[in-house]
């Protein structure tokens, strides 16, 4: 028994000897680091910056549509009044159909079916708008893509309506239709019904336009026209012999709103451009008013911060960099939450884009980023990465940079591809948002935050 116990004690004073012998290694980090030459040390940092933006209106914006045809008015005491106004295609359901000899029409009307609405204000629900439905005199075609290519001169001053029709709000809508327009498509040959594109040739499609709102101040609603489900139906009388057919009272149906839709929208923030905001940075859909960062004016902030930190000629390899947009509640958050945009973004126009035509397209890394543009309620802020973005304008001359380089903020949207699921991010030019963000002089005010290595001693 006494030699076990003595073993047991020697077995731990061996132990705690072997941990004290561990715990007085020195663990030198800097073992090598002579091995390197010093112009070959990465050296890491974050960097933020107070971000030069300004508040801007481009004339105009793409609106090609897949999803719906828009039309209705909006106003509010601050941003003012947006309208919208839409054309898409018409086109006959049958490739086969033959109208016979000399069919007599006996009535046409459309139905307009009003998928769902956007109103801000509960009393304005079921408002009536007055619309008119004009006929297209030219064809939507390639170079028809933006938010005013639809001018006056692209369609028939003439309504092919038989009143001023009037829309409540969602439902579906029941508006006769001028003989003389409705015996334009009761005269489709059927060459035309099996070639699509004679047929267009020859129809080039509708206009709908909304009367303008009575009270600019505040009120109106916009409604959504889901493409593919109104209808243009044709009764008529068949008249063909060799087919059997006398007197057959019949009717023919043709889609309004087919692929695509071009949603003519106009707003009026102009009022609110500034290029020095103060405490608000104001951000609206569609073509309204929106927070723009000059790229000269970038490069210029970075290359002053480089100079002041004498890493002039440094190479500086970003690992991050981060756009931030604070926001506050308003009072009202119920409101707030029906128009601010789910999430933000930083786009640029297309090189070969002008200020009175300009196709926004977001920064590629928005595919392979965590931060997306998403409103954070937690922090009250959107955040945005733009990092690859920003390492091309650092390494790019600054007689290189020019406006199609510039970062406008604005509304953007997913979607997935019906055929092979993948998932594409856009400009939103089908719904309507807005928000007042805090501005350069607010307390919590937009900042641009870098995190960055260099190499250097």
């Amino acid at each position: 028994m006494p030699f076990k116990k003595t073993a047991l004690y020697t077995a731990l004073s061996l132990a705690a000897a072997a941990l004290t012998a561990v715990s007085c290694i020195e663990n030198d980090r800097t073992l090598g680091q002579g091995l390197v030459p010093p112009e070959y040390n990465l050296i890491l940092g974050t960097k933020t910056f107070d971000l030069p933006v300004t508040n801007r209106v481009s004339d105009s914006i793409q609106a090609s549509n897949s999803s719906n045809m828009l039309v209705g008015t909006l106003s509010d005491p601050v941003f003012g009044t947006v309208k919208v106004n839409s054309a898409s295609f018409i086109l006959p359901y049958s490739d086969s159909t033959d109208f016979g000899d000399s069919p007599r029409l006996r009535s046409a009307y459309i139905n307009l079916a009003i998928d769902s609405t956007y109103y801000l204000e509960d009393n304005q629900q079921g408002i009536h708008q007055r619309i008119r439905i004009y006929k297209l005199t030219t064809p939507i075609d390639s170079t028809k893509r933006f938010c005013n290519s639809v001018t006056g001169a692209d369609y028939d001053p003439v309504p092919v309506t038989v009143s001023d029709p009037v829309i409540y709000g969602s439902g579906t809508v029941r508006i006769d239709l001028t003989d003389e327009f409705a015996m334009e498509l009761l005269s489709t040959t059927p060459e035309e019904f099996k070639d699509l594109n004679l047929f267009l040739d020859r129809i080039h499609g509708l206009y709908l336009e909304v009367e303008d709102p009575i009270n600019t101040e505040s009120g109106g609603r916009l409604n959504y026209l889901s493409l593919g489900y109104s209808t243009i139906n044709i009764e008529y009388t068949l008249n063909d012999p060799d087919r059997g057919f006398v007197d057959h009272d019949t009717t023919e149906s043709f889609v309004f709103g087919y692929t695509t839709a071009l949603n003519n929208c106009t707003t009026t923030s102009e009022h609110l451009v500034d290029s020095t905001p103060g405490d608000s940075l104001f951000l609206e859909g569609l073509s309204g008013v929106k927070p723009h960062i000059s790229a000269a004016d970038l490069k210029q902030m970075l290359n002053n911060w480089l100079r002041e930190e004498g890493l002039g000629t440094t190479p500086i390899f970003l690992s991050r960099a981060e756009l931030t947009f604070p926001y506050e509640m308003p009072e009202d958050y119920s409101r707030f939450d029906t128009e601010h945009p789910a999430a933000i973004y930083a786009f640029t126009s297309t090189p070969w884009a002008t200020d009175t035509m300009r196709y926004y397209k977001p920064l590629p890394e928005i595919y392979n980023s965590v931060n997306t543009g998403n409103i954070n309620r937690s922090v009250r802020e959107y955040s945005l990465d733009i990092t690859a973005y920003l390492q091309n304008l650092l390494l790019t001359d600054s007689s290189y940079i020019d406006p199609s380089m510039d970062l406008w903020i604005a509304p953007i949207t997913e979607r997935t591809s019906s055929y092979s699921s993948t998932v594409y991010y856009e400009f939103d030019n089908h719904n309507y948002n807005k928000i007042i963000l805090n501005g350069p002089l607010s307390e919590r005010h937009p900042t641009l935050t870098i995190t960055y290595g260099l190499m250097g001693e």
